[in-house]
């Protein structure tokens, strides 16, 4: 299939949520119902639902289906567990009338998914080919499963008999998770990475960080790195670019990209020139990245591509301290908010508004074949007989001339209207600048343009914003 016949959503926007873990429903449990809700609250339309058995992925899948929601499927399984049957939850799916997308498998260099909990990369690439093409047999399409590290994708890719000509591929997909642990969306293009930028008074008393101050900007200038693309550090949401150069080194193309995981987990503190992630921030980026797919543009400025179909943030509920509601660290609440307010419209792909050329014209050259006959001479006609002479029309007796009118008198002077007072300007709103992020951001959030606040806060074009600036955004 080409990358316009996988399926998709009705109204898709590309924003997903990976689906609460419980997927119990009864009367008093009714989980999968209210995880439904969740989405439908975020206007997700993608989600991942993983499942202990096929049965409960199924009555899941179905209830999102039905609600819009498009499901990515995953059995949650020991990568070296003897037999699993691919093929039942094909036809578990296909009986419920739901698309068959499903993981295969998941982060192969993660212990836990083991059972031995010792990672065989050699071995996944084996298990994951096997299974790819039993799912792809079955009918339905074989997803990658959540691969973090070149060396496990070409494992399962090499382990594909007949490699990239293999027809499975003809249906396969790349489950992404593309975590960004406490950095901005625009890592590592920020000016921290980049520069080094140090920490300011205001930014060390408004965030959390673990060293004092004057260590903390040490760090930041000895551990800066000009000119660092997302090829010499991926950790970061950014990180599908390098998704894609895997795919394109290896199979000339890229598969379609879907979300299984990712955005920010809560409160993370991996890299100590960042904050600990605080709630506002957790709020920005995930609505940043979400917003890739209504304005087509990724956060370090490049198009979006046609293969990323959807980015999915982790997890809804369930015992995770990154859950959305009801988790041990509270429901992130204004993180729900601020994607909720993310205005309603539908993802544009490169083949939705096609260039259509200007119509030549056809000139057709005559030919013995299409030549037209000559017209045959027409006859002549008599020439028009002589019309009467009309006599001359007799003379008419002169008007007497018009009598003078007397002069009005002139207008008197009209008294000068007051200049109209100057109209105020139009209204604008304060904004504290938070870190990490740029002017363009800003720009998007608030639906202006970058040149709109350039002039509203007389910014060189040049010029850099900093966490804990003042501005005002025009309405």
């Amino acid at each position: 299939m080409n990358l316009r016949a996988f399926p998709r959503p009705k109204n898709d926007n590309g924003i997903g949520l990976h689906f609460r873990l419980d997927l119990t429903e009864t009367d008093n449990k009714p989980y999968i119902s209210q995880g439904v809700a969740w989405l439908q609250q975020i206007n997700a339309k993608w989600t991942l639902i993983a499942g202990q058995d096929w049965m409960q992925i199924g009555k899941a899948a179905r209830s999102c289906w039905d609600a819009g929601i498009m499901p990515l499927c995953r059995l949650v399984c020991k990568i070296d567990k003897p037999f699993i049957d691919w093929e039942d939850g094909v036809k578990t799916l296909h009986d419920l009338g739901v698309p068959a997308y499903m993981q295969i498998f998941n982060e192969p260099g993660d212990s836990r998914e083991w059972k031995n909990e010792q990672p065989d990369i050699s071995r996944f690439g084996e298990k994951w080919a096997d299974a790819a093409a039993r799912v792809f047999n079955a009918g339905g399409m074989p997803g990658m499963g959540g691969v973090l590290g070149e060396d496990e994708w070409l494992a399962a890719f090499n382990a594909v008999q007949g490699g990239a000509a293999h027809p499975l591929w003809s249906k396969a997909w790349f489950c992404v998770h593309n975590y960004g642990s406490n950095h901005p969306p625009t890592y590592p293009y920020d000016d921290v990475n980049q520069k080094g930028i140090p920490v300011t008074p205001a930014e060390y008393a408004a965030y959390k960080f673990s060293m004092p101050l004057d260590e903390l900007n040490e760090l930041r200038a000895t551990k800066k790195n000009p000119g660092d693309t997302v090829f010499d550090d991926d950790t970061t949401v950014l990180r599908v670019h390098v998704f894609k150069k895997w795919m394109t080194d290896a199979l000339g193309y890229c598969l379609p990209m879907l979300g299984g995981e990712g955005g920010w987990q809560w409160q993370v503190e991996e890299d100590l020139r960042y904050p600990k992630l605080p709630d506002e921030f957790h709020a920005n980026y995930t609505r940043e990245m979400f917003e890739w797919f209504r304005f087509g543009k990724l956060s370090d400025g490049s198009p979006l591509m046609d293969e990323l179909f959807c980015c999915t943030a982790w997890i809804q509920a369930d015992g995770q301290a990154d859950s959305w509601w009801y988790g041990p660290l509270g429901t992130k609440q204004l993180t729900i908010d601020t994607v909720a307010m993310i205005p309603s419209f539908e993802r544009k792909f490169s083949w939705d508004a096609p260039e259509t050329p200007a119509p030549t014209p056809i000139v057709i050259a005559p030919t013995p074949e299409n030549a037209l006959p000559a017209p045959e001479p027409k006859p002549e006609l008599p020439a028009p007989e002589p019309k009467p002479e009309l006599p001359a029309p007799e003379p008419q007796p002169e008007l007497p001339a018009p009598e003078p009118q007397p002069e009005l008198p002139a207008p008197e002077p009209q008294p000068e209207l007051p200049a109209p007072e100057p109209q105020t300007p139009s209204a604008t709103i304060p904004y504290i600048v938070q870190q990490g992020e740029t002017v363009w951001g800003i720009s998007r959030k608030f639906g202006t343009t970058v040149d709109a606040i350039i002039r509203a806060n007389n910014l060189d074009a040049n010029a850099k914003i900093r966490a804990g600036q003042k501005l005002v955004i025009p309405r």
